[in-house]
C-alpha cells in the first residue's frame, strides 16, 4: 500500500527545506497527538484515582507537603538541564555554534513533543536548529535520535545498576533493556543492519525514504557512533536519569510515606519508565502509571490510597511538567521561524562574538 502523503511521517522524512507556514503546519500536526495523550492521560488518570479511592486520593493530593512535592520539580529540571550538555557536546562534535540561551531554547522546545509516537516529533526542533545554523536537515537529524538513544540508555544503565543492587527483578530488566535498546541501534544508529536491508528498503515505499537518505543520514550519524561520545553521554545520562527517578522520592515523602530509601525509588520510578518505553505508547501512558502503583505498593507496603497518590504526582512531575515547559519554549521559538533567515545567522554570530569577548 502506497504510503500517504499527509502523513506525519511522510512530512517530517520528506521536507527537507521548510518555511514559516510549513513549519506551523507541521506543529499543528503534532499538536494533535498532545492533545489525545492529554485526554489519555486524563483518563489514565481518573482510573488511578478510582482505583485508590477518589475522595482518599484526591485528600492524599490535597493534603501532601508541597514544599517538598516542590522538589520533584527540582529533580526533574536538573535532569533536564544536565543533559543539555549532552545536547551542547553533540552540536560542537558537528561544529554547530550557537549562543547557549538559543541553543538551550530550541533543546526544552523539544520536550513539548514526547508524546508522539517514538518521540519522532521531536526531529520538529531539527528544523529549527537548521535554521539558525547553516546545517543541513539531514545532519541534524542524527544529534536528535542520538540524544533520544543515548537518553534511553542512561536509564536502561541505572535499572540494571540499581536492580543488581538491589537484587529484584534484573533478569525481566535485562531483557527489558535489551528489548528497548537493540532495536533503535540496529534501525537508527549503527549502519550495518541498513546496508543488510539496503537493496530491499527500496521496494517498499513507507521505507524506501531510508534508501534515499540514508547514506546521508548514516554519514553524519558517524560523527556520534564513537566510544568517545558513547563515555561522555553515559557520564551525563545516568545521573540526570537518576535526578529524574529521584522525583518519585520527593512524591512519597510529599504524603507521609517517610524513611523509604532514595536508591530504592530510583529503583522503582526507573524500572517503570523502562516498562513503558518499550511498550512504545506515547509517553509509556498507562504502562508506567500501572507499573508504578504495582511496585510502590509490592516495595513498600502503600496502600492502595498512597501509591495511587505518589502516581498521578510523580506523573505530573516527569511527563506533563516536561510538556507544559517544552510547549513554552516550542512557542518562543517561533520568532526564528519570523525573522529572515540572514538576520538569524547574523545574530548567532553577534551572541557568539560577545560569549568569546
Amino acid at each position: 500500500m502506497a504510503e500517504k502523503k499527509t502523513s506525519l511521517w511522510y512530512v517530517i522524512t520528506h521536507q527537507t527545506k521548510m518555511n514559516r507556514a510549513q513549519y506551523l503546519k507541521l506543529i499543528n500536526r503534532v499538536t494533535l497527538f498532545v492533545a489525545g495523550g492529554f485526554a489519555v492521560s486524563i483518563a489514565v488518570f481518573f482510573v488511578i484515582a478510582w482505583l485508590g479511592g477518589i475522595a482518599n486520593v484526591a485528600g492524599d493530593i490535597a493534603s501532601s507537603k508541597l514544599d517538598i512535592y516542590a522538589l520533584a520539580f527540582v529533580s526533574v529540571l536538573a535532569g533536564v538541564l544536565l543533559r543539555f550538555v549532552k545536547w551542547s557536546y553533540y552540536l560542537k562534535k558537528f561544529r554547530l555554534k550557537l549562543p547557549t540561551k538559543r541553543s538551550l531554547a530550541v533543546y526544552l522546545s523539544m520536550y513539548a513533543m514526547d508524546l508522539t509516537p517514538g518521540n519522532i516529533g521531536r526531529i520538529v526542533a531539527a528544523y529549527t536548529l537548521s535554521r539558525v545554523t547553516r546545517a543541513e536537515i539531514v545532519q541534524v537529524i542524527p544529534i536528535v535520535t542520538m540524544d533520544i538513544f543515548t537518553d534511553s540508555l542512561g536509564f536502561a544503565l541505572l535499572t540494571i545498576i540499581t536492580s543488581v543492587y538491589y537484587n529484584q527483578y534484573t533478569l525481566i530488566v535485562l531483557l527489558a533493556d535489551m528489548l528497548l535498546l537493540v532495536p533503535v541501534f540496529l534501525f537508527l544508529i549503527n549502519p550495518w543492519f541498513y546496508r543488510l536491508l539496503k537493496g530491499g528498503l527500496k521496494k517498499n515505499s513507507f521505507l524506501k525514504i531510508f534508501s534515499i537518505y540514508g547514506d546521508e543520514y548514516f554519514a553524519a550519524q558517524s560523527i556520534l557512533n564513537k566510544p568517545d561520545v558513547y563515555a561522555v553521554s553515559i557520564l551525563v545520562t545516568v545521573p540526570s536519569a537518576a535526578l529524574t527517578a529521584a522525583s518519585l522520592y520527593f512524591a512519597l515523602v510529599s504524603i507521609g510515606l517517610v524513611g523509604i530509601p532514595v536508591g530504592h525509588s530510583i529503583f522503582i520510578l526507573s524500572t517503570s519508565q523502562l516498562f513503558g518505553m518499550i511498550s512504545t505508547i506515547p509517553g509509556n501512558i498507562g504502562v508506567t502509571d500501572g507499573s508504578l502503583i504495582a511496585l510502590i505498593q509490592g516495595v513498600f507496603g502503600a496502600t492502595p490510597t498512597q501509591a495511587s497518590a505518589a502516581t498521578i504526582m510523580v506523573r505530573l512531575a516527569t511527563l506533563w511538567f516536561g510538556i507544559i515547559m517544552g510547549t513554552l519554549f516550542l512557542f518562543y521559538t517561533l520568532r526564528y521561524w519570523r525573522e529572515p533567515k540572514s538576520k538569524l545567522l547574523k545574530e548567532t554570530r553577534d551572541g557568539l562574538s560577545s560569549r568569546s569577548s
